[in-house]
């Protein structure tokens, strides 16, 4: 058992335990990211689309509109800095059928209030000249969409943390304690028990961010939110279809709909959909196949079958259930919890990517 002190202790290596982590570092503050992997993001931050979202979807005042459109721009620019490689590819969102078309004008409306630059109503005429393989009767372009090399991203973030931090692998955050208003963390290290001392204490772990919030003995358990998990699934195919764009339907209640999604080396891949589960597993059922084909249909009629094959999965924290609408982020400060120094982050998913920088900052303000 050994005494260890820095002045934050981040529990979780994903995006946004990173960004939040160099936001600190950056102020000359010391910085220990604990995370239960062997690796930085493997969980969360890099089992997902890659998109650097715009803001188009997000209801207005929730945390997730707040922070994407602002955390778009900048994440362009990080990437032009630092050579993060990165497409501005833009993004079609269809309608294909002439019900959906009245469901644009709501996704528009929306994104406009949200800050999206440029967005704009086309033609099915329009978008076929584009990519003559998608068919729909209307769509938005947001031309503010793209993708990130998350891992590249990350990296990045953790060389910056690193000017006066280090993360610790294999470390599984046990409790914590305030004592004289200084968190002494409980973490178990390779079978080994280390207490790490820190005047702040932050909980980004993700997945684990509701079991992490509960470990805490200051905190009121009343108020841990309960965490869902929405498994997202992807198949992908090996042939160049020579689409450029990403491709979104009208999105529903869980997601986005399943949208074709394109790597940085251009290869096409379709999802996320949503699976609810009460375990977190990454095995994705090749049964699930047929219902991805029948989606692809709908924005490309001519889509072959025999194309798709299954690709990865990933899974998303949501704080709303199966059935009980939009799940949005939840940062809770000493406002809430009366606990010093104390952030717990719940709920966050996508576009937190997009939005790690500017979370990153948030949370820094939030404890100055």
């Amino acid at each position: 058992m050994s005494n260890n002190f820095v002045d934050v202790l981040v529990i979780g290596g994903g995006a946004v335990g990173l960004a939040i982590a160099k936001s600190f570092a950056a102020e000359g503050r010391e910085v220990l990211v604990v995370e239960r992997e062997n690796t930085f993001g493997s969980v969360t931050s890099s089992r997902n689309s890659g998109v650097i979202h715009a803001g188009v979807y997000y209801d207005q005042n929730s945390l997730k509109a707040k922070f994407c459109a602002p955390g778009n721009k900048r994440i362009y620019e990080y990437c032009k800095k630092f050579k993060i490689p990165h497409f501005n590819t833009g993004k079609f969102i269809v309608a294909c059928s002439k019900d959906e078309v009245s469901e644009l004008d709501d996704i528009y409306e929306k994104a406009t209030h949200n800050g999206v630059v440029g967005i704009e109503k086309v033609t099915g005429k329009y978008v076929s000249q584009k990519e003559p393989l998608i068919n729909c009767e209307e769509a938005l372009f947001v031309p503010s969409s793209g993708i990130v090399d998350q891992t590249s991203l990350m990296r990045s973030y953790l060389g910056e943390l690193e000017l006066s931090g280090s993360i610790a692998y294999n470390s599984q955050f046990k409790k914590s304690e305030l004592k004289n208003n200084i968190h002494v963390s409980t973490i178990l290290n390779e079978g080994n028990e280390i207490k790490i001392e820190s005047s702040i204490l932050i909980n980004a772990a993700g997945l684990y961010a509701e079991e992490v919030a509960k470990s805490i003995s200051s905190m009121d358990k009343k108020l841990v939110p309960k965490t869902y998990f929405a498994k997202g699934n992807y198949f992908e195919t090996s042939k160049d279809l020579n689409i450029r764009h990403l491709i979104y339907p009208i999105p529903n209640e869980a997601s986005l709909g399943l949208h074709l999604g394109l790597d940085i080396g251009m290869q096409v891949r379709f999802g996320p959909d949503v699976e609810w589960i009460d375990e977190i597993n990454y095995d994705v059922d090749e049964n699930r196949l047929e219902s991805f084909y029948n989606d692809i249909r709908k924005y490309i009629p001519t889509f072959n079958k025999d194309l798709l094959n299954k690709g990865y999965s990933g899974v998303r924290p949501k704080l709303k259930n199966r059935g009980e609408g939009k799940s949005d982020f939840m940062i809770q400060g000493e406002e809430i919890h009366n606990t010093k120094n104390l952030i717990n982050l719940f709920g966050i998913e996508s576009p937190g990517l997009t939005s790690s920088l500017v979370l990153g900052e948030h949370i820094l303000e939030l404890v100055s």
